[in-house]
């Protein structure tokens, strides 16, 4: 068995080095218990915040909620996450490796720390949608093309849509405050719990 850490981070854009300036993450462990933590994460928002490519809504969530004098700078930021991570956790989280590679490339690797968590992902809308994939086999094979509101066919198709994915097992996304990062991580623990009951 292995702790699982729930994670997200809030960037200021897609791009390798757009800078993460939030980092949320609640770590499982074995027994149960959990530990939450939360960061701002000192950075430089230009030019990035000008991007006339990055959402307006991204940014006025950016400048409403960031204060620089509540931040830490990133030496600090990889040395909390350092001790953190310890004993090589699972990560859970949506798109998991945008945030894993980001914090790799500029927190740890700046600092010579290595990741700190087991390779194997856990990607969360990958396993809701592999759930919901062999649930509609059932579903198919009793004369029923329906989950929820939505027609199989059309919920399982490329592209998803994480909140049709979510609602489709009884979460509700509105539920959370979304696109911020514990918001988010509070979001895919939902999910997980979900899909994996009483392994908790």
């Amino acid at each position: 068995m292995s702790d699982i850490v729930f994670l997200d981070t809030e960037t200021l854009g897609t791009e390798i080095d757009a800078p993460i300036w939030e980092l949320a993450a609640i770590r499982r462990r074995i027994d149960g218990t959990e530990t939450p933590l939360h960061l701002f994460i000192d950075h430089e928002p230009e030019p990035w915040i000008s991007n006339p490519k990055f959402p307006e809504s991204f940014k006025e969530d950016y400048r409403a909620r960031y204060r620089a004098d509540h931040s830490m700078s990133r030496a600090d930021a990889a040395a909390v996450l350092k001790n953190f991570l310890t004993g090589r956790p699972h990560i859970v989280g949506a798109v998991i490796n945008f945030d894993t590679e980001r914090i790799a490339h500029q927190l740890l690797r700046p600092k010579g720390i290595g990741e700190l968590w087991n390779y194997h992902l856990i990607e969360i809308e990958n396993q809701v949608h592999g759930y919901l994939r062999a649930v509609s086999e059932l579903l198919s094979g009793a004369g029923l093309d329906m989950i929820g509101d939505k027609p199989i066919s059309e919920l399982l198709a490329l592209p998803w849509n994480s909140n049709d994915l979510s609602r489709a097992i009884n979460v509700d996304p509105d539920q959370f405050e979304r696109h911020t990062a514990m918001g988010d991580v509070r979001w895919c623990m939902a999910q997980y719990d979900a899909l994996h009951g009483d392994e908790r």
